[in-house]
């Protein structure tokens, strides 16, 4: 995706602004070249989800049953941890189990996402995903302070297993090995910096200026439809089938 970033920006472009001109036909050829273009690359934003989207009831199986039997409690979990918290059925006193969890998540988030290559590389809406993966992890902390210890534990050994696969995978040779794509840096676009407002802004007016269109497509289009089942309308002044007084027959 970052590689071809700004090929696909260029479509994306192209489609928006054959949107706001009210040409379908025209929005509807660079739909088509985009959807070529991802094809040919190999390029489909979805199969960056396939394993999250596994992964996520197996997480969150995990984590209500681990809370489940905490909250039980049963009895193993009340001698069945380590140092300082050998009862995992209650918080962490000292908070360092959620902390390292808090941590090691947004480790792996700004490891795995590449958000240095990402923000550096022009791309839209990278500096905003900058944000929100950096204050995900403090989002977070708030709600796990109070978990019971074997629900940090598990969450905490996740992460380090994820982080230990994400740094796994930026050796080169192991990239060699799987044939996976080197990220390239991407110029980036020439634009004036509009901030969040100014983006804001010309969202909003792109859309009203969309909804105009279709509104008026709409109008016109009920325009054509009443126009076409109403009578006739007279353009003349005299009936053409009556010729010197005597009606013509079909």
């Amino acid at each position: 995706m970052n590689n071809n970033m700004p090929q696909i920006q260029a479509y994306q472009e192209k489609m928006t602004e054959a949107r706001l001109h009210g040409n379908p036909y025209e929005m509807a050829r660079a739909s088509q070249e985009l959807m070529l273009f991802m094809k040919t690359n190999q390029v489909n934003p979805l199969k960056g989800m396939i394993l999250p989207a596994i992964q996520f009831p197996i997480f969150l199986s995990m984590f209500l049953g681990l809370r489940g039997m905490a909250m039980l409690p049963l009895e193993s979990f009340k001698y069945g941890g380590l140092w300082w918290f050998s009862d995992i059925t209650l918080p962490d006193q000292y908070f360092i189990l959620p902390v390292v969890t808090v941590i090691t998540l947004g480790v792996t988030l700004e490891l795995g996402a590449d958000i240095g290559k990402l923000t550096s590389s022009g791309v839209g809406f990278g500096k905003y995903l900058k944000y929100g993966v950096r204050v995900l992890p403090l989002v977070v902390f708030p709600f796990i302070v109070n978990f019971p210890c074997a629900v940090c534990l598990y969450w905490a050994s996740t992460n380090f297993i994820s982080l230990g696969q994400v740094l796994f995978l930026k050796i080169p040779r192991v990239r060699n090995y799987f044939n996976i794509e080197e990220k390239r840096s991407v110029e980036k676009p020439k634009s004036k910096k509009k901030g969040v407002i100014g983006e804001f802004k010309e969202s909003w007016k792109n859309m009203q200026v969309v909804k105009e269109i279709e509104e008026r497509e709409r109008l016109d289009h009920m325009k054509f439809t009443q126009a076409g089942r109403a009578a006739p309308v007279k353009t003349f002044k005299y009936n053409p089938k009556i010729v010197g007084g005597i009606k013509k027959e079909n």
